[in-house]
């Protein structure tokens, strides 16, 4: 498991997150899942393979995996599976981890029923399972947060090869696979805490314009929690982000993303450098100083993040910044 699957699985082990996932993504925002209702139910199963002297067995364990339980009752359990890289294999994979599941229940209501002897007729005693009984209905989603398009199979009749004339296709029980697709766009307005934040900036992965336009517009990304700016951090790659954070947190604990947007700028500076290339450094600077002055930053705001995040001098921030407002023709706005 790499290191982005195991951050975005850290962040959605809180039980309002992990809801308003299921809720804003798969049930459109409405809320079919009241995060009150929520309790671990981790489960590790195991697998028995082959036969006689060459049986071995082999452990599988849910990413995460809720009960949701009213008063005494457990409802339904929810699992999810996150995903960086396409899996061609996963609605099997998903109803292999259902039908362990399923099979885990069964089990516990035989040895339940074996111990009570309370059977009714032959039929409940062969089986051990009485006709009263029920399973406990289990809902396994795949949340895929990889930066290429999913091109995997979404039914397990995707993986199946049937003849162009095969009088079987209609007997075929099919197994749906639901997936989030983090790498394109959604309605972020079914979402109701900051894991709305974190979801709205990894479709722009591959696009850092797109992506610090997105920051600069959404108010949101000016009061972040620490948890959802790690995320961010983690999964769009720019660690530099949490470098300075202190720096821009305020009296509530939240933290400004815009202001550490450096970070992202930085990152073209250092590929500048190692390829030889300055104009990677001067793009850089360009880019930081006309998102200050769309955003309304002072100059003398300007020119301590060149100071800052490019290393300059006082002289040379500000012999840079003087260039370049001259450039762009806007030296007269601040």
């Amino acid at each position: 498991m790499g290191e982005k699957n195991d951050a975005i699985l850290r962040y959605l082990e809180d039980n309002a997150r992990f809801a308003d996932l299921m809720n804003g993504a798969v049930f459109g925002g409405i809320q079919a899942i009241d995060p009150g209702q929520l309790e671990d139910a981790s489960e590790h199963y195991t697998e028995k393979e082959g036969k006689g002297r060459s049986i071995h067995y082999r452990g599988r364990t849910r990413d995460i995996i809720r009960r949701v339980r009213n008063g005494g009752s457990i409802l339904r359990l929810v699992a999810l599976e996150a995903q960086e890289t396409v899996d061609y294999g996963m609605p099997l994979r998903c109803m292999n981890y259902d039908a362990q599941e399923y099979s885990r229940q069964a089990r516990a209501l035989q040895k339940k029923n074996e111990k009570a002897e309370d059977y009714r007729n032959a039929s409940e005693r062969l089986g051990r399972i009485r006709s009263t009984d029920r399973l406990i209905p289990v809902y396994t989603v795949c949340l895929y947060h990889g930066t290429d398009p999913w091109d995997g199979p979404l039914y397990l009749s995707d993986m199946m090869r049937f003849d162009k004339e095969d009088a079987f296709r209609k007997l075929f029980c099919d197994y749906p696979m639901i997936l989030i697709r983090a790498d394109e766009s959604m309605d972020y307005g079914a979402f109701r805490t900051s894991l709305r934040e974190l979801l709205a900036v990894l479709p722009f992965r591959k696009d850092r314009k797109e992506m610090r336009k997105l920051i600069r517009e959404q108010e949101a990304y000016r009061k972040l929690d620490r948890d959802t700016l790690e995320a961010i951090a983690v999964m769009t790659d720019n660690r530099k982000l949490l470098e300075k954070a202190e720096d821009y947190r305020n009296e509530k604990g939240e933290y400004n993303m815009y202001e550490e947007m450096g970070s992202f700028f930085m990152d073209g500076v250092e590929e500048g450098r190692e390829e030889g290339r300055e104009e990677g450094r001067e793009e850089g600077i360009r880019a930081m100083i006309l998102d200050n002055l769309e955003n309304g930053s002072s100059r003398e705001q300007i020119q301590k993040k060149l100071e800052r995040y490019f290393g300059m001098s006082e002289k040379g921030a500000s012999e840079y910044l003087k260039h370049f407002l001259q450039e762009a023709e806007c030296l007269s706005v601040i």
